[in-house]
């Protein structure tokens, strides 16, 4: 499970008991448990505000959905107060903005990759070397072309990622083993540096969409990313 797919079933019911795929998510992922937390805050704080009316103070309980549909088929409708029309506002406006903080297109984009790679972890310890015309023909169905030497590509996939087959390689630098993929169809306005799960990570824009590196540990790979970027050249839109 992704912290993406996470969060929006903790955003859709905080208080819910969590089914056994985010249960075990949530035991490894700090992030999302404090997410969970922060969640289960604001439903509470939400449901306050619209027990209280702010002058009267007068409590107005939640009815369940079963309850609130009876009630509306057993009796006329009726203008909803001044108040009523306040709070719902108010509690869409704040649901609203923390999905849109929780859900940021970068941030999304990075948890996904680190998610992606973690899924093949196996990547990292390849030692062999694959063979040019495997690496070639990856890249040339992304449109992309690599200028490196043969020698230095130890991995190389099309992998299924956001709806799109994209090639994914690990290529040995002066770092150390990096993960390269090639995202035709993710476009960024402008450079992305994370830090997630013990990775290290850079999204440049590029040409036709964008490229994304990533390294184990902490260490700053922004001189890396630029070598691989440089030598990353697109041959055509694809």
């Amino acid at each position: 499970m992704t912290h993406n797919e996470a969060r929006l079933l903790i955003g859709a019911e905080p208080h819910a008991a969590p089914n056994l795929e985010l249960a075990e998510h949530l035991a490894t992922c700090a992030e999302c448990a404090q997410f969970q937390s922060e969640m289960i805050v604001l439903d509470g704080n939400i449901r306050r505000a619209l027990e209280h009316g702010p002058l009267t103070g007068t409590p107005t309980p939640v009815a369940s959905v079963t309850q609130i549909s009876n009630a509306r088929a057993a009796r006329p409708a009726k203008p909803p107060s001044v108040w009523s029309g306040w709070a719902l506002a108010a509690s869409v406006a704040v649901a609203s903005v923390l999905v849109m903080w929780a859900l940021r297109p970068g941030d999304t984009l990075a948890r996904e990759l680190v998610t992606h790679v973690e899924y093949e972890s196996d990547s990292w310890s390849s030692d062999r070397v694959v063979p040019p015309a495997t690496v070639n023909d990856i890249l040339a169905k992304a449109g992309v072309a690599l200028d490196m030497g043969s020698d230095k590509v130890m991995y190389a996939r099309r992998c299924f990622f956001r709806g799109h087959v994209v090639p994914h390689l690990v290529v040995t630098t002066s770092r150390g083993p990096v993960t390269v993929l090639v995202l035709p169809h993710e476009k960024v306005r402008e450079r992305m540096n994370f830090h997630e799960d013990g990775m290290t990570g850079v999204i440049t824009p590029a040409p036709h969409g964008s490229i994304a590196i990533l390294a184990l540990g902490s260490e700053s790979i922004d001189a890396v990313a630029q070598e691989v970027q440089q030598s990353v050249h697109w041959l055509s839109q694809p």
